[in-house]
């Protein structure tokens, strides 16, 4: 169990003045005061604490070590640690005693043995010679002398250059710590001179947890939303979240609250989230706009604004897949109920949406001007994001964009929709009612808005049922033609061969090999699979028929254009995965025209050689894997065999 925080030694002498006073001579910030004094009060480092502890106790200890990671995460706290573990009159151990004199010199910066160089000021040749004829001479009282070069990626090319030789072979009891937010800019020969210890950044949880003990050790009252601000805030830096408590301290004084805190760091407030969330899933634009409007009217940051609108969204994602309770979550126990709430009004495609809406918007906010106007662009597509999706959907499946299939299942989640070209927001797969509805719609009726939650799998397959019973008359679709014209790509072309398939009424089909329910089930499997134009090309088939192994498909005589779209790679990929869902078997699929199959059974089959001998050649090709695998694939039979070269 993690001791509690102790403070440093120095934070508890007062100079010239009470212990109680708060004088400049004797008063240090929290983040010095409560800086880990031992390897166990490290937090969310244990991975470099135990293989140094490990290295001590086993007399393993490097002669160079690279810490590295982002700021305030404990670089120098752990290389001064190891200093005093290395020097502690009852070490060398484990665990610093923090009561030897060695080891209060090393907490207050006074040892003669540690050397604290900050390598951004010394940087160059000349200071690092200095340093190499220092390190000559043996440590004065400790066992070891230390040297932490703070920052040192900003030592000059000659500077890493003229340290090489003294790092790979420093004298007897000397131990080189190089801390860094940079390694990457070492140079290799550097880094191959030393072992390198990555410091991660810290979770939310880390964070909050922390503040939390130091806030009670300090007598603080402090909201538990108030430290998750600040914890979010803090960026995975310890460090950078005890100074804002320091700065929030010295706002609210000893009671902190929410509000204080979003208003000292400028966050915005819950209640503008939940705003944008109400807006969102009631689509009302008037309210999205009347959110900028307030944004700006009590001088907020609208890129703040965007950036916690992300947080947020982001937040509703992890709740609506992991659960409230997830610690993923970066929100306190406080916040979960409210956040499950709010994820249960949308789906996981929403969110994805939502979410990539958002970062294109913060992107605008950033690089464009008019700032007010991109975020009121942005609120808007969030809001018209559930209308818009079945007419990308239907964009993407005629350019032939159209996701992979997958089993269908209660646990089996469905894709995340790929991103929209032009900047759109993808397609979400939860409104494929309103896809094919607008497939079966006149053009003489009146338009039916698209809802703005999905439907469930029952009513889609209402809708796709009703779909196959169509009147036979086939009538132009409004929404198709609306969506190819607002196509960028190709406005003032004509409609395609496969918009015209789509309105196409379904054919009376004959069967051979399987019955009609079995048809029809695979219709409605293509359907349900979100390969609706898939769906309406099974439905032109006049004839299916199911032979050694093979699914045989006809198209009429004069619908040759039917069979090359169905003969793309990935329709037949899908295709052939649907009829061994459906039919329980893996089969192949063949697809013709009419004609091709009454030609064929007119005609006779060719006749094979006779024979034991030309039985076993047969056998013998039969059972290669290459010719097994081009039959599996492609259907047919060996009809002759010809020696190599003949014609």
């Amino acid at each position: 169990m993690r001791r509690p925080y102790q403070p440093e030694e120095s934070s508890l002498k007062t100079q010239g003045a009470s212990a109680g006073s708060l004088t400049p001579m004797n008063y240090q910030v929290i983040a010095r005061k409560w800086r880990p004094q031992t390897f166990a009060d490290v937090v969310g480092q244990q991975h470099v604490s135990r293989t140094l502890q490990n290295a001590i106790q086993s007399n393993r200890v490097a002669h160079a070590y690279i810490f590295s990671g982002v700021r305030g995460v404990g670089k120098t706290t752990t290389a001064r640690i190891l200093a005093k573990a290395l020097n502690c009159e009852k070490g060398p151990a484990a665990e610093p005693c923090n009561q030897c004199d060695r080891c209060r010199e090393i907490s207050a910066g006074s040892s003669l043995d540690v050397l604290e160089i900050d390598a951004a000021s010394n940087r160059g040749i000349d200071q690092i010679r200095e340093l190499r004829e220092m390190v000559r001479y043996a440590p004065a009282v400790g066992r070891y002398k230390v040297v932490i070069l703070d920052e040192a990626h900003q030592l000059t090319e000659e500077a890493s250059n003229a340290l090489l030789k003294t790092l790979e072979e420093p004298p007897e009891r000397v131990i080189f710590i190089l801390a860094t937010t940079a390694p990457e800019s070492l140079p290799e020969t550097i880094r191959s001179r030393a072992q390198h210890f990555h410091f991660r950044s810290l979770s939310f949880g880390e964070i909050s947890d922390s503040l939390e003990r130091v806030t009670k050790a300090e007598g603080l009252e402090i909201e538990p939303a108030a430290v998750a601000v600040l914890a979010r805030a803090a960026e995975g830096s310890l460090r950078d979240a005890l100074s804002l408590v320091e700065q929030a301290i010295a706002y609210c004084d000893r009671s902190i609250s929410d509000r204080e805190v979003r208003e000292l760091l400028g966050v915005v407030s819950e209640e503008a989230l939940d705003e944008m969330v109400d807006a969102v899933a009631s689509s009302s634009a008037e309210r999205a706009l009347a959110l900028v409007h307030q944004i700006i009217s009590s001088g907020e940051n609208l890129d703040s604004f965007c950036r916690e609108a992300i947080r947020h969204v982001r937040n509703l994602l992890v709740v609506r897949i992991a659960g409230a309770d997830s610690p993923m979550v970066a929100a306190s126990a406080d916040e979960r109920p409210r956040l499950d709430r709010q994820a249960e009004r949308f789906t996981e495609e929403d969110l994805t949406r939502f979410f990539q809406i958002l970062l294109s918007t913060q992107t605008d906010l950033r690089r464009q001007p008019d700032p007010r106007l991109h975020l009121e662009m942005g609120l808007l597509r969030l809001v018209n994001a559930a209308r818009l999706a079945p007419l990308e959907e239907l964009l993407a499946e005629l350019r032939g964009e159209i996701p992979p299939v997958r089993a269908a299942g209660p646990s089996t989640p469905t894709p995340p929709p790929a991103p929209a070209r032009s900047g759109n927001p993808p397609a979400g797969s939860g409104h494929a009612r309103s896809s094919s509805a607008s497939f079966s719609a006149p053009a003489s009726s009146t338009p039916v808005p698209s809802p703005a939650r999905p439907v469930s799998q029952p009513e889609r397959s209402e809708s796709q049922a009703s779909l196959s019973a169509a009147a036979p008359t086939p009538a132009p679709v409004a929404p198709v033609s609306s969506a190819a014209s607002a196509s960028p790509a190709a406005p003032n072309e004509p409609e395609s061969a496969e918009s015209s398939a789509t309105a196409a009424a379904p054919v009376e089909a004959e069967t051979e090999g399987l019955d009609a329910a079995q048809v029809q089930a695979l219709k409605e499997a293509a359907f349900e699979s979100q390969q609706k134009f898939l769906g309406y090309l099974l439905d032109q088939v006049s004839r299916w028929e199911v032979a050694d192994g093979e699914l045989r498909i006809y198209f009429p005589g004069d619908q040759a254009s039917l069979v090359d779209m169905l003969q793309a790679r990935e329709r037949m990929e899908r295709l052939r995965t649907l009829a061994a869902q459906v039919l329980g078997q893996p089969l192949r699929v063949c697809v013709k025209l009419a004609s091709s199959w009454k030609s064929a059974a007119n005609a006779a089959p060719s006749p094979r050689p006779s024979g034991v001998a030309a039985e076993n050649l047969y056998a013998r090709y039969e059972q290669n894997p290459a010719v097994r695998a081009v039959l599996e694939r492609f259907g047919g039979r060996i009809s002759a065999i010809k020696p190599a070269g003949e014609s």
